[in-house]
């Protein structure tokens, strides 16, 4: 089979989350300094999220979501099922989610957050997760809904078929354990027919292990040494400062500086990658997979 070019989706996660991360990514989108985003449909900036997407006729994706990031304000699910949280709130503990999330109430929620975004007048171009929750690492098999969910809407998924992006996160090689877990995602995926990138990249560390800026950049530019033939999505989570001091938000400024500096984009296309939307990855990897039916 005839080698695949090497392209590259830059996108930014957590559209919604706040006022600082959507001023972030709409700067980014509308500058082309990023070619992608994804949506959190039960986030409190939703709404200011889609009007925006839709009076600029850009599509997203939907950034499924059974829990939330906040403890004092929890995000609220849509569907309300008690099974996802209490009165509406979704749980922001992982166990909470292994112990009592049901398929059926995971399938449902999924989907109305799809439906919202369709409602709010955006283009759901493609699938991925926010904080893992779908991919089994929770001891549950909601990557079955997951999956389903992307085969009923033709949507293509963020789910890496290398396993690199895992021991880039974990800083070393992974147990055979968790590298028969991604195999068989991979081909759950190929039986039901959903699409999936062949790699991913994304800083792994936290505010203090990054340091500086100047670290996260480099992190960032060298990662673009090693991105192979295929599609490689880049996701990071840009956000302007906020009003009060948090570290750990740091890392969102950090990456949206490098975003804003247009170092990224330049790097890329200096070393030959096509930059390239969600929506035009989709393409290619129907036209990659009815290549190698295998």
């Amino acid at each position: 089979m005839k080698k695949m070019k090497k392209y590259l989706i830059i996108n930014a996660d957590d559209f919604g989350y706040c006022p600082e991360q959507n001023e972030a990514i709409k700067e980014l989108l509308s500058k082309k300094l990023i070619t992608s985003t994804s949506v959190l449909a039960v986030a409190p900036a939703f709404d200011d999220a889609a009007r925006w997407l839709k009076e600029n006729k850009f599509s997203a994706g939907v950034h499924l979501t059974i829990n939330s990031d906040s403890y004092e304000k929890p995000w609220k699910s849509i569907t309300g099922s008690s099974h996802l949280g209490k009165k509406g709130a979704l749980y922001q503990n992982s166990k909470d989610i292994t112990l009592h999330a049901t398929h059926k109430s995971v399938r449902a929620e999924i989907e109305a957050q799809y439906n919202k975004m369709n409602e709010a007048g955006i283009e759901v171009d493609h699938a991925d997760n926010h904080c893992g929750t779908l991919y089994g690492i929770n001891l549950r098999r909601f990557y079955n809904d997951a999956y389903d969910f992307c085969r009923v809407h033709n949507l293509p998924y963020r789910f890496p078929k290398t396993p690199g992006f895992i021991e880039r996160q974990l800083g070393k090689a992974p147990p055979s354990v968790i590298l028969k877990l991604h195999k068989m995602l991979v081909n759950k995926a190929a039986v039901n027919g959903v699409r999936l990138i062949d790699d991913l990249i994304s800083n792994p560390w936290n505010t203090e292990q990054i340091g500086n800026f100047e670290n996260l950049r480099k992190w960032y530019l060298d990662s673009l040494d090693n991105c192979a033939d295929g599609v490689t999505e880049m996701f990071l989570h840009p956000a302007l400062p906020l009003d009060e001091e948090n570290t750990e938000w740091t890392k969102r400024v950090f990456e949206y500086e490098l975003l804003k500096s247009g170092d990224l984009i330049q790097k890329a296309e200096d070393m030959g990658l096509t930059v390239i939307t969600w929506k035009e990855a989709a393409e290619l990897l129907i036209q990659k997979d009815n290549s190698n039916p295998n």
